[in-house]
């Protein structure tokens, strides 16, 4: 068998017992042989590095190795062999990071810099007064940042009064709770609505859209608001930047 071959074989632990007797004796009495593996290791060590810093740093250690080897003459043909592969394979990891993220931005990120709760601007709360109301008792609870209760107060006040602004609220209540799955099917029912408040809820489902990484949806929804020029105008701009 091939010396090239029988690392490979090791490498991938698929020797048979006479190959490793083979391997073996080789490792043991061949010099030669011990700096092949040992080159051939180091190639595994770059081709199986996640982080891309340190995947750099393994292919500059890699080729550092091959250059201060001065006891042994590398055939050329290998050692292009080698470095071509090692070269391929940074080009492959640093390549795929880009596919995972190609606006270059970070779109959690982005949604945890833009994302606060939208203030009440319906019910202004008097503590300690009417507290027997159920709408005061949903806003109270909001504005106390009880998001979970406050959700289940705002879906019952909709299904009894067809308000669009609860289900406004109630998105509001699930993004702030991180159940932004939840709330993106709310914002859109709102949206569809077309209340006095829908502008708004371009603006969340747009931010929501960016958490669940729907890039598209939310450029959209962000172009959207920005033509029409009124609700986080200058915010949307800021944020189509980022993402294009």
């Amino acid at each position: 068998m091939e010396r090239e071959e029988l690392i490979d074989k090791y490498l991938q632990s698929e020797l048979t017992p006479e190959e490793k007797d083979q391997f073996d004796s080789l490792l043991e009495n061949d010099a030669s042989f011990r700096e092949d593996v040992e080159l051939h290791k180091n190639l595994k060590v770059v081709s199986g590095t996640e982080d891309r810093d340190q995947l750099r740093k393994s292919m500059a250690d890699f080729e550092a190795k091959i250059a201060a080897n001065e006891t042994k003459v590398v055939p050329l043909f290998n050692y292009k062999k080698l470095l071509v592969a090692a070269s391929i394979l940074l080009i492959i990891a640093v390549g795929g990071i880009t596919l995972l993220n190609p606006f270059g931005v970070d779109t959690n990120e982005l949604y945890a810099d833009n994302f606060e709760p939208y203030k009440n601007v319906v019910t202004p709360i008097v503590r300690g007064e009417n507290d027997e109301n159920e709408e005061i008792i949903a806003f109270t609870s909001y504005e106390s940042k009880e998001y979970e209760l406050a959700t289940d107060q705002f879906a019952k006040l909709y299904k009894t009064t067809k308000r669009p602004y609860f289900l406004l609220y109630q998105a509001n209540s699930l993004l702030a709770s991180d159940k932004i799955k939840e709330a993106i099917p709310l914002l859109e029912q709102h949206i569809g609505l077309k209340d006095e408040l829908s502008e708004r809820g371009k603006w969340y489902l747009s931010l929501a859209y960016l958490k669940e990484n729907r890039k598209k949806e939310a450029i959209l929804l962000l172009e959207e608001i920005v033509e029409k020029g009124s609700f986080k105008k200058g915010t949307a701009e800021k944020l189509l930047k980022d993402l294009k």
